[in-house]
């Protein structure tokens, strides 16, 4: 399956190299783009980009490709099987310390989208409350960096157990809280009728950037204009989406008919104060900083993440506006 994918994306004979257009000279650059999840607003403004035209004004002709579950965006764009990949912050540090050579090129989700949520009836008014509550249990995934951080600042002694994540236990009440991504499990809940509160684990100060579009060194070395591009691309189809997600939205739901366009409306409202804040209306949306790469560093090698602290300035580069 994975192997079938991989030719579909590239659209070319096998011989011809990911970022190499195979057509006459002024063709528009073939590029491919692997997403790290089905079609849904977290990807609104590419396939705004994509069905406006924005991507063909850039001069380039961009594949994207669905993921899933069992594919690695990360490893996927490394490894150079495709051009360009959408990963978490997190990912990009992690690859690159065990050998990889990822470069970030735009964060659409300036704040973490992960958190803890709870039932609306739930008595909890805080995450530390909860964190305390030694009748309660939460459903997560332990080895997840978000959740080594909320350990590591509420700790696990005399308080709240840590289960495996199953949202189907949160659902019937046997788990009192559950990990989510606030523009998923707390949507198809509420398409439910089940109403939740999300306490947002970001709010610890551990919130790497997400939703971030990467290359590897190699290919942004050799291809700068063609990353510039796809940042300007991803600029105007994200600020097009942003000011009206529906028309785009409503092809999504034909690309994942399982994601009804109710669920694709407050799965877009949710994730808007994410993409947008004080930070890009000065530097721009997408934009990066050096200081915010070198927390996030700083934070994972305290958690024996990653072994070393890089250079931060090797591992994004950000030319939007």
């Amino acid at each position: 399956m994975l192997s079938a994918c991989l030719f579909s994306v590239f659209g070319c004979d096998p011989g011809t190299p990911a970022g190499e257009s195979s057509g006459e000279a002024g063709a528009p650059t073939s590029v491919s783009l692997q997403l790290n999840w089905l079609p849904e607003p977290q990807f609104g403004g590419i396939y705004q980009a994509k069905l406006d035209g924005i991507f063909d004004e850039e001069g380039l002709d961009v594949d994207v490709v669905p993921g899933s579950a069992g594919v690695s965006a990360p490893q996927l764009v490394d490894n150079g099987n495709v051009d360009f990949a959408i990963v978490g912050g997190s990912q990009v540090l992690q690859l690159n310390d065990r050998g990889g050579t990822l470069v970030a090129l735009f964060a659409v989700y300036q704040h973490d989208p992960h958190g803890i949520m709870v039932l609306e009836d739930a008595p909890h008014a805080s995450l530390a409350e909860l964190w305390a509550d030694p009748e309660a249990t939460i459903g997560c995934e332990a080895e997840l960096a978000f959740v080594r951080e909320l350990i590591r600042v509420h700790g696990t002694e005399d308080g709240a157990k840590l289960v495996a994540y199953n949202p189907p236990a949160f659902r019937s009440g046997v788990q009192q809280a559950s990990q989510c991504f606030v523009t998923s499990e707390p949507v198809s809940l509420q398409l439910e009728g089940v109403a939740t509160r999300v306490f947002m684990t970001n709010e610890t100060g551990f919130d790497p950037y997400n939703t971030v579009l990467v290359t590897r060194r190699a290919y942004l070395d050799a291809n700068p204009e063609t990353c510039r591009s796809m940042v300007r691309a991803f600029t105007r189809g994200w600020t097009d989406y942003l000011a009206d997600p529906a028309p785009t939205n409503e092809a999504l739901v034909g690309l994942n008919p399982a994601m009804g366009l109710e669920a694709m409306a407050l799965s877009a409202r949710a994730q808007e104060p994410l993409i947008v804040d004080e930070t890009t209306e000065a530097l721009g949306i997408g934009c990066m900083t050096a200081e915010r790469w070198k927390t996030l560093a700083e934070q994972l090698a305290g958690m024996d993440i990653i072994e070393t602290v890089p250079d931060v300035s090797t591992i994004f580069e950000w030319s939007g506006p």
